[in-house]
């Protein structure tokens, strides 16, 4: 019997890697104005920008239903299958919730849900860890062991334009001490304890870029990462091209943030994420 990946799409992991590692991503939604889309299947991160730019109203998004993850179990498990499914911190998503409270629905089933404690790409870092793992064989149960051992070695460090859609989408956690009343600064933030936290309040965008760089260097070596962007992949490209000495160019990830995350991340928002070796 195989061993199946599940997870969301906060990951923000490549379609290429989805499909080459059959991973499979149960999409978040996003509302926009009275419609329901779901996230990377009848939404993307342009027109998501595009009608975010055009209207007033922020989009708002939810998690997966317990009948969506239900379904997925259901259809992977009806061979004998069994899945570990990664999913974000239960602090900024019920996600989890949803994931557990479906397993629970299925108790036949070899099931394994693991709290990520991060999202976006970092989230994405760990399911492909899990992903490798099932690949070699092994079961779940210890798969999804190992992969809740490893999470402290999993970071990730976002640089945002501006912290308005975040606090406007009620995710903004500890970075809340970084508003001060002004929403203009364009933060650092990673998470810690499950949660977003403020790392780094850099005077200028082209110093966050720096400092984007060094943190993810202060963590060598590395055995993962990845670049994120929202709207700025030449950017996200050229960051790329600087963390060379921590592995070569074809190891590394270049993501990009999907609708869910997009949301809260806005436009202009560049990042690392990276598993410490």
């Amino acid at each position: 019997m195989a061993i199946k990946i599940v997870t969301d799409s906060v990951a923000d992991l490549p379609a290429e890697l989805v499909q080459e590692l059959d991973i499979t991503v149960v999409p978040c939604n996003v509302v926009l104005g009275d419609v329901n889309y779901k996230d990377g299947v009848d939404l993307g991160p342009d027109e998501l920008y595009r009608r975010m730019a055009a209207g007033p109203a922020l989009p708002t998004t939810s998690q997966p239903s317990v009948a969506d993850f239900q379904a997925v179990y259901q259809e992977l498990t009806a061979n004998g299958d069994s899945i570990v499914s990664v999913h974000p911190s239960a602090k900024v998503s019920g996600t989890v919730n949803s994931a557990q409270q479906a397993r629970n629905l299925l108790e036949a089933a070899d099931i394994h849900v693991v709290d990520s404690g991060t999202a976006s790409i970092a989230q994405g870092l760990v399911v492909l860890t899990a992903a490798q793992l099932a690949n070699q064989g092994g079961p779940a149960e210890a798969i999804a062991s190992r992969v809740q051992s490893d999470l402290s070695k999993t970071h990730g460090f976002f640089l945002l334009d501006t912290l308005e859609y975040l606090q406007k989408g009620g995710r903004i956690g500890k970075a809340q001490a970084f508003l001060g009343g002004v929403l203009s600064v364009k933060p650092i933030l990673g998470m810690k304890d499950g949660e977003v936290h403020p790392v780094e309040r850099p005077r200028s965008r082209q110093r966050g870029i720096r400092r984007l760089r060094e943190l993810a260097s202060q963590m060598a070596p590395v055995s993962q990462l990845a670049v994120i962007y929202s709207t700025e992949r030449q950017e996200a490209e050229d960051l790329k091209q600087g963390f060379s000495d921590l592995l070569p160019g074809d190891q590394i990830i270049t993501a990009r943030f999907g609708s869910a995350l997009g949301v809260y991340v806005g436009p202009h928002a560049v990042g690392v994420a990276l598993t410490q070796a």
